[in-house]
């Protein structure tokens, strides 16, 4: 029985795969956590299954750890890739079976396959009935994102709750935006990052001056922003820890601190089920087995 799923998170280091080369200049330095971790910290808040995202700091050419962290843990872990145009068919496959659902295009740190590559990407993975994940600052690209992702032959889903500051007003155009293509099952939506839509004037330092009351004007515009989503669309949405929270200049939350927020965004427990399991075993393909857990005889 899956209890919940984590739909976010990294991992940096597995069994007999050596360092992985970085991108230049990456936006971080990597902790190197193995999937062992990520089995603990999913542990903490009572789960055990979990979608990796291949980081930013890896680039497109080496998914090693990615896909040994998978075969570890077959039957509870799916994965995000990021592969470039004109990636083979024959690595496309081989990433499949080991439990790749998506690949990510995205400019939120160097390292990215362009989000302008969306169509292109869409076309390539159709074949796998993959989707494809955008982490952008959704203003960057509001006034053609939209048509691109109705066009889209496959699902796409907008990372980090479109990675637009807490301070935006919900009546933004690229936030009505997300609302709309919510609202006509155009869209997924991870429910995710909060910590990272921080307006950057509010500082990192919790115990700097008026920190508190901006942190809690933050999180009530994120509710708010979080809870239009879930009117709009709660079949389309998934949730996410984003750990270990790689980048982030706040002190990092916990799991079950990151957990306890989905209940105040989602405060009805049959909304939150189809946010923590049901949509991620439709998006992921969770009840498929991989060839990690395929007994071979």
């Amino acid at each position: 029985m899956i209890l919940g799923i984590d739909g976010h998170c990294h991992v940096f280091a597995a069994d007999g795969v050596g360092q992985t080369e970085m991108v230049g200049d990456p936006a971080y330095v990597p902790p190197m956590v193995s999937v062992e971790d990520h089995t603990q910290h999913l542990a903490a808040m009572g789960y055990q299954h979990g979608v990796l995202v291949q980081p930013s700091a890896y680039g497109t050419s080496d998914h090693r750890c990615l896909l040994a962290s998978l075969r570890a843990r077959p039957d509870h872990l799916r994965a995000v890739a990021a592969i470039q145009p004109g990636t083979a068919a024959e690595t496309i496959e081989t990433m499949h079976a080991a439990g790749v659902r998506a690949t990510r295009v995205q400019d939120g740190y160097p390292g990215g396959v362009p989000v302008e590559a969306l169509p292109e990407v869409a076309k390539m993975v159709q074949p796998w009935g993959w989707h494809i994940e955008i982490w952008t600052d959704v203003r960057r690209h509001h006034t053609w994102l939209g048509d691109a992702i109705r066009r889209s032959p496959v699902p796409v889903m907008i990372d980090h709750l479109g990675y637009i500051p807490s301070d935006v007003p919900l009546s933004a155009p690229a936030l009505q935006l997300m609302v709309e293509l919510l609202r006509d099952g155009e869209v997924w939506v991870a429910l995710s990052g909060l910590d990272r839509l921080l307006p950057a004037d509010v500082g990192t330092d919790p115990a700097g001056p008026g920190f508190d009351a901006a942190w809690a004007s933050h999180e009530e515009a994120i509710t708010e922003r979080a809870q239009a989503f879930v009117q709009a669309c709660p079949t389309q949405l998934i949730w996410g820890t984003d750990w270990p929270h790689v980048g982030l200049q706040l002190p990092h939350p916990d799991g079950p601190t990151v957990r306890e927020r989905l209940n105040r965004w989602v405060p009805d427990p049959r909304v939150r089920q189809r946010i923590l399991v049901d949509n991620v075993v439709r998006c992921y393909d969770f009840t498929a087995p991989t060839a990690g857990s395929v007994e071979i005889s």
